[in-house]
């Protein structure tokens, strides 16, 4: 098994190799500031010709997967075209570089585009009141949760310390109760992916403090309860805290605020398009209603700031474009295209991939690997995709759906790209009959072969270093 280390890619200088850069002949000899002048005494240090280094950069930026290269299939991360009028958007001058010093007078285009998003997103979701200083979704979550603590413990309440968390549920929210100081007690969904209310009574008592529910919940579906549910919470004096990531299979269709929600955090990157993950910052804004308007972070005896300044002004400065751009209509439209996606991915793959769950689904689908054979497994599959030229999906989550392969394509793909999604997914399947080891011993095609994942989770190795006997 290769690793990065061995790899052709990587190790390039010799003593032997020089390489030079050459100054504009109008330019100054040296404009280092003082205390960075060049050291003499370094001596012995490997170089490569410039050809090669460009060349090796080259090369690492065609081994890197994007969107822009194809479809990017993670399920729950909704990983979509982010388009290229957002982004010039941001980047015109007038907008791109505010400084968090300049006088009120110069910030007032600023501050009239936050206005207007943060009063579109609460249109959007049914909430009277939306911040968005949060710098990320679990920042969004977190904040909520300070908020639901502040409520509590204002109303004479501090041994409300249990928040009731679905096994649908995102990942982060138990992360995110824990670290305000919350015990977490997980609820099983019914045998249909539902979170139904019987399973949710036996937990019922007075140190509830609030429920974490993700709509639609990781496995795509809609929680057909959620407003039996929230009344029964408020009857507890416990608050309903809605994870909104999933926002985008639902807009101009469900406003949570609406029948039940008393907070929810938005992910800009996955709803409005904003970019995700490497190409951050990213941005969590929360919607919340009256009851819990006094312990905004904004609000005279809130919880306090949670981000400097005015947040995550590029992102908000995309998001808003996004929205400007599609309107209502086109919004809509598009959570549209993502629940027609995601089902027409499910009716081409289900003949040949297990479906756990028959009930209906919107933006995503969740297969299993119950039926590949010759022992096949979900983390084959996803590693042979690969040498087809496409990300694999989420794999093994959610946790409980044994061996998952969770698959979300989005509004932005075509329907020529979900065809060819579709054909390697069938490919490989035949593959898995006649040639199970090529897929147990995939990929092929990449500089680093398949790596001891639970070694490289335990052992995280972030930064490549040189053998000090070759310097």
């Amino acid at each position: 098994m290769r690793t990065i280390h061995e790899s052709p890619i990587f190790n390039l200088a010799r003593a032997d190799k020089h390489g030079f850069e050459v100054n504009h002949p109008d330019a100054e000899l040296d404009q280092r500031p003082l205390g960075f002048e060049e050291r003499s005494d370094i001596g012995g240090m490997e170089q490569t010709t410039e050809i090669e280094v460009v060349r090796h950069y080259t090369r690492l930026s065609t081994v890197n997967y994007d969107i822009d290269r194809g479809i990017y299939p993670l399920g729950s991360c909704t990983m979509k075209h982010n388009p290229r009028l957002n982004e010039a958007v941001a980047a015109d001058p007038t907008w791109r570089d505010p400084h968090p010093y300049w006088p009120e007078s110069s910030l007032e285009g600023h501050r009239r585009v936050m206005e207007e998003l943060a009063s579109d997103l609460g249109e959007i979701s049914g909430f009277d009141h939306v911040s968005l200083l949060p710098a990320a979704g679990a920042h969004g979550e977190l904040t909520a949760v300070f908020m639901i603590r502040a409520y509590h413990l204002r109303s004479g309440n501090p041994d409300k310390r249990t928040f009731l968390i679905p096994d649908s549920a995102h990942g982060t929210n138990p992360a995110s109760a824990a670290m305000a100081g919350f015990k977490c007690k997980q609820v099983k969904s019914g045998p249909d992916g539902y979170l139904r209310l019987e399973d949710l009574e036996p937990h019922f008592n007075d140190d509830v403090a609030a429920i974490m529910i993700t709509n639609p919940n990781t496995l795509g579906i809609y929680e057909r309860q959620f407003e039996e549910i929230a009344q029964a919470l408020h009857d507890l004096d416990a608050l309903v805290y809605m994870d909104g990531a999933n926002l985008n299979a639902m807009m101009g269709y469900f406003r949570p605020g609406r029948i039940g929600a008393d907070v929810m955090h938005f992910n800009l990157h996955k709803t409005f398009t904003t970019p995700h993950g490497g190409g951050g910052p990213g941005s969590g804004p929360i919607g919340f209603n009256d009851k819990l308007a006094p312990f905004a972070p904004e609000a005279e005896n809130g919880i306090g700031p949670v981000k400097a300044y005015l947040g995550q002004w590029g992102m908000f400065i995309r998001a808003w474009t996004y929205i400007r751009s599609l309107g209502g209509t086109g919004l809509k439209q598009a959570s549209e295209e993502a629940v027609l996606n995601a089902n027409y991915l499910r009716k081409r793959l289900g003949d040949v991939l297990d479906i756990p769950y028959d009930t209906p689904t919107l933006h995503e689908v969740v297969f299993s690997d119950k039926n590949l054979p010759n022992d096949v497994t979900t983390a084959d599959l996803a590693k042979r995709l690969i040498d087809y030229g496409i990300h694999p999906p989420t794999v093994y989550f959610p946790i409980h759906v044994k061996g998952a392969l969770m698959v979300e394509p989005t509004e932005t793909e075509t329907l020529e790209e979900l065809d060819r999604f579709v054909a390697s997914i069938r490919s490989i399947i035949l593959e898995a009959l006649d040639e199970p080891d090529r897929l147990k011993t995939a990929p092929h095609t990449t500089p680093v072969s398949r790596v001891d994942e639970v070694k490289a989770a335990r052992e995280l190795n972030l930064r490549w270093t040189p053998d000090p006997r070759r310097i």
